[in-house]
């Protein structure tokens, strides 16, 4: 009995050692949080929060792309153009009204972007990584030419759209955050669109000859994606209340590197799951906030995080079904 109760043990540490990892993480950068905010702690953690929301939203909708075990990297250079667009839009507007006008056009377009993803992806027979390139400097030229037309390298909105009071604007981004990842949860656990998602990233083959329409659901899972890019990229815009050349720089790989953290596989899969972009945002904005406090330079911040993500690649690297997807000598995923 006690040997069967040791195999159990050792069974269930090995099957849930990546999320007792995550958590181990997030408890470590909690607990340093804690330690160093000393008398500033209330305005660290709602400052804490409101970076987290951004990342934490992007994060949720990645979840059903990265399932399938496919990747966006523009992300980053279309928080930026959406962003620069709600304030151009909504400054030649003008009101309360402007900024609702300017989130319905970035919206269609996220969404549309998602659906030429995903559709080019599948009807090309390409890796998702070429078409996000492809939109990636798309992005990354209209970002430019736009502030090249304002004739400046930032533009801010004419008027404030966050509350003067930063407790009240934080519980309204943290309201938002819990109500996206309940319907993420919900979408992701309870229709088809996560559960073919999942199928997907575990056996494209086996999901094609059980009639899973392929087309159909990486366009959706896409478009979710992009729908929580445009809320992504309305939060940051409310936090920061401008936008320029630099806006979203490093979002993708920021994205990627929260999911990894959390325990998210990146081979996609069953295995997946909505909280390892919770978890993995917030163990990566806490790392931030931690060495930042402690006073580390920030280039140095940048350096202990690019050691954090090579660690974890190079641990789960090592195990067969990782985090990290790898290929037998027949070039398949395993």
């Amino acid at each position: 009995m006690r040997k069967t109760n040791y195999t159990g043990a050792v069974l269930w540490l090995r099957t849930h050692a990546y999320d007792i990892a995550a958590y181990a993480g997030l408890l470590v950068t909690v607990v340093l949080f804690l330690i160093f905010s000393g008398d500033k702690l209330m305005y660290n953690i709602t400052s804490t929060l409101q970076s987290v929301t951004v990342f934490a939203v992007i994060a949720l909708g990645a979840v059903f792309v990265y399932s399938m075990g496919y990747m966006d990297v523009s992300v980053g250079q279309q928080v930026g153009v959406y962003a620069i667009l709600m304030i151009l839009i909504t400054n030649r507007i003008g009101h309360v009204a402007g900024i609702f006008v300017a989130f319905a056009v970035v919206l269609v377009i996220a969404m549309f972007c998602g659906a030429f993803n995903g559709a080019v992806a599948v009807f090309l027979g390409l890796p998702s990584i070429v078409t996000s390139l492809f939109l990636m400097f798309i992005f990354g030229g209209a970002q430019l030419l736009l502030m090249e037309r304002v004739g400046s390298s930032a533009i801010n909105l004419n008027f404030s759209i966050k509350p003067t009071d930063r407790m009240t604007y934080t519980i309204i981004v943290v309201a938002a955050l819990v109500v996206i990842t309940l319907l993420t949860s919900y979408f992701f656990y309870y229709t088809k669109l996560g559960k073919y998602a999942r199928a997907i990233g575990a056996n494209e083959m086996a999901s094609t000859q059980a009639g899973v329409n392929l087309v159909k659901w990486k366009i959706a899972a896409y478009m979710f994606f992009g729908v929580a890019i445009a809320i992504g990229s309305l939060i940051l815009l409310s936090k920061s209340n401008s936008a320029g050349k630099g806006t979203g720089s490093g979002y993708a790989m920021d994205i990627m590197v929260c999911l990894i953290l959390g325990g998210m596989p990146l081979s996609g899969g069953m295995t997946s799951k909505v909280r390892s972009a919770l978890i993995g945002t917030f163990t990566y904005t806490l790392l931030a906030n931690d060495l930042m406090v402690m006073g580390v330079d920030l280039k140095m911040i940048n350096f202990v995080k690019a050691i954090v993500f090579l660690t974890i690649v190079f641990v789960t690297c090592r195990k067969r079904y990782g985090t990290l997807p790898r290929y037998n000598r027949d070039r398949r995923k395993i």
